[in-house]
Order: structure tokens, then sequence, then C-alpha cells
């Protein structure tokens, strides 16, 4: 099916270490993070972002999941792809609804476009990416490459090896950003 220029795109983007990793072997990003320099094109991407869809794991990290309403990056309405939604329903506002998706990766995609109108859906979380990408949804890969090795910890494409997809190159952003250890 061929995208109309007015959909929104699906895009999934992630900073992964130079050895593949999306997180170190405690699990964390901060050492991904620590090379992520906010730049023009990143801040205009930000801005034509009109929803995401994440995995319940990567929208709890945050320690208070209210918080979203008041300091998350995003202001827009938040797809929430897991099993059991939580107990309690978190604090939205007037840009940023949080949705909990229970019945499967393409409907979160579908709320999620149709949330966003013409702008892009942004796919955040390896599981929710992964999975976007096996049913052919996605658009684009945004991919951030830290000057770090991380030697272990979980790699961003796990779990496609079953898969062959073709890409092509957009677009190449550099920054002078460096990690300390």
């Amino acid at each position: 099916m061929q995208r109309r220029e007015q959909d929104a795109k699906v895009i999934w983007g992630m900073i992964m270490s130079v050895d593949g990793f999306i997180n170190d072997r405690e699990r964390s990003l901060s050492k991904l993070y620590a090379s992520f320099e906010p730049n023009e094109e990143i801040n205009a991407a930000m801005a034509k972002t009109g929803a995401v869809v994440m995995e319940r794991y990567s929208f709890e990290m945050a320690e208070d999941t209210d918080a979203y309403a008041d300091n998350y990056e995003f202001q827009v309405p938040l797809f929430i792809l897991t099993h059991p939604p939580q107990a309690r329903h978190p604090k939205g506002n007037d840009k940023l609804t949080i949705t909990f998706v229970t019945d499967g990766v393409e409907n979160s995609v579908r709320q999620a476009k149709a949330a966003a109108g013409d702008k892009d859906v942004v796919v955040l979380g390896a599981s929710t990416g992964q999975q976007v990408l096996k049913t052919g949804l996605m658009d684009e890969l945004q991919v951030s490459i830290a000057p770090i090795l991380l030697g272990k910890g979980l790699r961003f494409f796990e779990h496609l090896e079953n898969l062959e997809i073709g890409l092509e190159k957009l677009q190449t952003i550099e920054t002078n950003k460096q990690v300390e250890i």
C-alpha cells in the first residue's frame, strides 16, 4: 500500500552504542543518552510528532507516570502497548492523553495515526519497535549512534533474525558530543 503524502509517517527512533546495544548490562540508558545532543534537525522532527506509541516498560521508566503531563518532551497523545493497563490511570493534560492499548501493536499504530492527523507517529521502545517493524507498518528508522562500546545489553535489532528488510539512507546528522565514562 502506497503511503499518501498527508498521512502520518510511523518512525522508530533509538540511540544505540557502536556495538548495537540500546541499554547496558544493568538495563540503563544513561551512558547512551550522555551523548544525546538536541540540534535543529532533532527539534524539527520532534515538532512534527503528533502521537507516540511506546511499550509499558518504557512508559514506566519514569518514576512517576503522572509527570508525563508536565515534563515529557512529547506533549501529544501517548498510546501505551500493554497487556494489563495500570490500575490507576496517570494524569494527562489538554495536549497529552494516555491510552493503554491491550489488543495489539497494529491497533496501537492505527489509533496513534488517527490521533496524529498529518503529523508523525513516533515509536519508542525496543520490543514495540521490533513488533511494528515485523508488521510492515514502519515507514522510517532513525538511528543515533552513541560513541561508546557497551559489550552487553539489549540489542537494537534483537529478535529480527528471520527478516530481511531493505533500507534507504535518507539523512545523516553528525554532532561532536563525546561520552565520558
